[in-house]
């Protein structure tokens, strides 16, 4: 049968997914005629419309969002230097020392006569100056040690509370110097993703840098193994991640919770976790867990369903004892990161309870499957219980879609993909899954739309003809089309080219191979850019990043089209 589809990978998504990963220009996305918003729509409006989930996260504070997130780069310049910063003279870098301790959050501490020192060291301002006091120099100074470099910011996660903001910044494949093990009296610089935590407090009107602390992917990987290596049919506790949240959090409760009711957790919810990984020609290109909302009903990220609909031919279910098979897809939620599948009916499930009945520091559990051998239990604290809950126990992205315990094993969340290698995970608050289990416990014959279906109708418009849509001036197109010697290395059919605002999009249709993937088609036109100086800093199965000075390449497979992307910085 004949294609007579165009995938619906317009170049609106590229431009988002671009936006997300430069930080030298901004797009006005309502300018676009299909923006992501239109994308969700456009999902959402194959499940019925009774099953559409309403629930949203709050966006009130998108103003203070763009405020801590200039913050965060601008604490993380003075802390660090700027990209790649080799020479900088001893002028700069006492100017950067004296404007970083400026950021620090000193409040006035209470008076007090009766004590040796004048101040009331009971009063809370008296912890924070003490903390903020002794750990903004300190990390400036293990900064300065580590000479670390870098050439860009990755992604920014904002939580914000009552009182306290928590920023978290990646800076990937930065370079650590470190001893060398060949000549100890010499340094080498080993490659790592790096993560800084970033703590703010408001004072007179201003946030400023509470507590801050740095982990590099490294730190945690011991943890990980152990975690792999528990994983199995039985249960298997891991000790809780030892941070330095330990500084400002405190784990008591969690180190006075009885064994007995971590057992019960396992006990009661074994049977309700699944595994889910997704397949292209019988590898794994995908991989999630999942959890039973209601009889039949397994509730797990978008985030991994969108990666399935991308790459995948089709999903297996498996759970502690059983193999499910993937009747079809419910319904979904871009915005809350959430999914419903539907398997043959099963009779039990998780019991939701209301997050907002949950502390700072409360404790929090988290059964998952990491490898997909078995469970393993993981435990740690509440830092924060927003629209996103954070926890201090590290996830790596195959855990996105496990649920979250409190104490009483209840769910209060599902973690979601913004989970990454760091000591704090991020799960949507339990008010989500809610909406999902009442609306769904009242219906009978509860209909799917199967993965296959859902595939087509998601990536497919449906025309006659596919016609070249080229938007890019002539004078524009001899300048870009010299990068990588694009005219000459891509070698497949153009279906689309758009220019807007020094971004330059191309969408290639793979015409040659079902068995070939456009990443490989695109081979020579790599091989051109690394001859041409461009350095490579991302690159995975779906996406390749390439830079140097005047250019960033952002190079996509989405199903059967290759995606590049020409950012002029």
């Amino acid at each position: 049968m004949k294609k007579k589809y165009i995938v619906l990978i317009l170049i609106t998504i590229s431009f988002i997914t671009v936006k997300s990963i430069s930080n030298n220009f901004k797009l006005d996305t309502s300018e676009l005629s299909y923006t992501k918003n239109s994308k969700k729509d456009i999902v959402v409006s194959n499940f019925r419309k009774e099953y559409q989930l309403t629930n949203s996260i709050s966006n009130e504070n998108t103003e203070l969002e763009e405020e801590i997130k200039n913050l965060t780069k601008k604490t993380t310049y003075l802390l660090f230097g700027d990209f790649n910063n080799i020479n900088e003279s001893s002028e700069d870098y006492y100017k950067r020392k004296q404007d970083f301790y400026a950021l620090r959050y000193n409040p006035e501490v209470p008076k007090d006569d009766s004590n040796i020192i004048g101040l009331d060291v009971n009063s809370q301002e008296y912890k924070d100056d003490l903390i903020s006091g002794m750990a903004i120099p300190q990390i400036f100074n293990q900064a300065a040690e580590l000479n670390m470099l870098y050439d860009s910011y990755g992604e920014i996660r904002i939580t914000i509370n009552d009182s306290i903001i928590i920023s978290s910044i990646t800076l990937p494949k930065v370079k650590i110097k470190s001893p060398s093990k060949t000549e100890p009296m010499n340094y080498d610089y080993k490659e790592t993703n790096y993560v800084m935590n970033y703590y703010y407090k408001q004072l007179n009107g201003q946030w400023k840098l509470y507590y801050l602390y740095g982990e590099s992917t490294d730190d945690i990987s011991s943890y990980f193994k152990e975690v792999e290596k528990k994983e199995s049919k039985t249960m298997a506790v891991v000790p809780s991640y030892q941070s330095q949240l330990s500084t400002i959090y405190s784990f008591d409760k969690l180190d006075k919770m009885p064994e007995s009711e971590i057992n019960n957790i396992y006990n009661n919810n074994q049977n309700n976790v699944v595994y889910l990984n997704s397949y292209y020609n019988n590898k794994v290109v995908a991989s999630a867990n999942g959890f039973f909302i209601n009889s039949g009903l397994i509730v797990t990220t978008w985030n991994y369903l969108e990666k399935s609909l991308i790459n995948a031919q089709y999903i297996t279910i498996k759970g502690s004892n059983t193999n499910y098979e993937l009747v079809g897809i419910v319904t979904a939620n871009p915005e809350t990161d959430v999914a419903v599948l539907k398997v043959e009916n099963t009779t039990s499930a998780v019991k939701v309870g209301d997050y907002k009945q949950t502390n700072i520091e409360d404790p929090a559990i988290i059964l998952s499957s990491r490898i997909g051998t078995g469970l393993v239990v993981q435990k740690g604290i509440i830092i924060s219980n927003t629209d996103y809950i954070q926890t201090s126990i590290p996830l790596t992205n195959t855990d996105e879609g496990s649920p979250l315990f409190n104490q009483a094993g209840e769910v209060i969340g599902i973690n979601t993909s913004k989970t990454t290698n760091s000591s704090i995970s991020i799960a949507v608050n339990s008010a989500v899954l809610k909406e999902i289990q009442d609306k769904f416990n009242v219906l009978d014959n509860i209909e799917s739309i199967t993965f296959e279906e859902l595939k087509e109708k998601y990536y497919y418009e449906k025309i006659n003809t596919e016609n070249i849509k080229n938007s890019i001036p002539k004078y524009k197109w001899r300048k870009y089309s010299k990068i990588g010697n694009i005219e000459n290395t891509i070698r497949m059919e153009l279906v689309k080219a758009s220019y807007k605002d020094g971004i330059v999009s191309l969408r290639y249709k793979n015409n040659i191979s079902d068995y070939i993937s456009s990443m490989q088609l695109a081979a020579s036109f790599k091989e051109q850019l690394v001859k041409d100086g461009y350095k490579e800093i991302t690159n995975n199965p779906t996406k390749t990043i390439y830079k140097n000075n005047k250019y960033q390449v952002i190079i996509m497979d989405e199903f059967d089209y290759l995606i590049i992307v020409m950012v002029k910085l």
